[in-house]
């Protein structure tokens, strides 16, 4: 138990988060297996999953696939909590076009070598034709691809970006350094707006909120409410939040709040000492990096799956690749970095 969490925390569960994605960014993919409740849902998915686990077939593939995409929901925590352990310590008062354009710059960063590999991969994938249009380049660059309902969004799980960065904005316009009763309010919009969209049953309008800020704003605000109080957490807590999670997945209202129960469910790993902290730590260090490298090298091996191809040494060689490229690429991206502040 804790009552805040440290640098080192927060690498723990962000290192289970990536991993967690990037398992359920491959899993989610393979022929049969279990389609998850991410966007929109469909309780009959859940009974389509448990009746998988429940014949035995490909049981891990099935969990990250039907599961690993909760991994997003640690990540939207860990941001909250770190954007108000960073800026409301501080005397200072930081302005709205600074506090953006910061935040602009570390994820073109980010990205600045990811596209161009991206770039060369894509052509390479489509016989050296390239399949999009450039004002989709232009909407991922500026990160607002996900406000356009149609958008073509290039590469899957980079729509995070664009969420992470109408979350930045959110925060600095509306909650930082504001009295609880501002979060109150525009976590009350946003979970209006997606209970509407549950229960007139509109697919449409619920697959765009959750690709937006609206739909992901539980553990964001979670994130901000513990940073500003305490962080209490055990075991016997962490077991009550999984059950909770697990019956979240049965009926559309409540999936709203499976993220939370998730998150919470999560909290006492940062506790677990030894090789599995040590990994855990390595990976969130490397998660950034990770997020970007891996939906490029997945087509790869997804492709020689449906081809036939073992989907284990499949998915070996995969995690193998990702996070080589991704070690190469945080050196890579550093010293670009680096080299351009001198």
């Amino acid at each position: 138990m804790k009552q805040h969490l440290d640098i080192t925390d927060c690498n723990v569960l962000k290192g289970f988060a990536i991993i967690s994605i990037v398992l359920h960014n491959f899993c989610h993919w393979l022929p049969g297996c279990a389609v998850e409740n991410e966007y929109t849902f469909l309780a009959e998915r859940t009974y389509r999953f448990i009746e998988l686990l429940t014949h035995g077939q490909h049981v891990m593939l099935n969990i990250f696939s039907f599961a690993g995409h909760y991994g997003v929901a640690i990540f939207l925590f860990v941001s909250g909590y770190g954007l108000v352990k960073k800026y409301e310590s501080r005397d200072d008062h930081i302005g709205v076009l600074p506090f953006i354009w910061y935040n602009l710059k570390k994820l073109w960063w980010l990205l600045a070598l990811g596209l161009p590999i991206w770039f060369v991969s894509d052509i390479y994938l489509h016989d050296w034709h390239w399949p999009h249009h450039w004002y989709n380049v232009l909407q991922l660059i500026t990160f607002t691809g996900n406000l356009f309902p149609d958008a073509d969004l290039l590469l899957g799980p980079w729509w995070y970006f664009s969420l992470t960065m109408q979350l930045y904005v959110i925060y600095r316009l509306f909650l930082y350094k504001r009295k609880w009763a501002s979060l109150a309010v525009v976590t009350l919009i946003c979970c209006s707006a997606v209970f509407y969209a549950i229960y007139t049953e509109n697919h449409i309008l619920l697959n765009y909120l959750r690709y937006n800020f609206a739909g992901s704003m539980l553990p964001f605000a979670l994130g901000i409410t513990l940073a500003r109080t305490n962080v209490y957490y055990d075991w016997t807590y962490a077991c009550i939040c999984l059950a909770m999670w697990i019956a979240c997945w049965f009926d559309a209202l409540s999936w709203m709040a499976a993220p939370i129960f998730f998150v919470l469910a999560t909290l006492p790993l940062v506790d677990i000492k030894g090789v599995w902290h040590n990994i855990m730590v390595w990976f969130g260090q490397l998660s950034a990096y990770l997020f970007v490298i891996h939906p490029i090298v997945r087509p790869f091996f997804i492709n020689d799956v449906k081809e036939g191809g073992d989907p284990y040494l499949n998915l070996a060689l995969y995690l193998f690749v990702s996070f080589l490229l991704a070690i190469l690429y945080r050196k890579a991206t550093i010293a670009l970095r680096d080299k351009r502040s001198i």
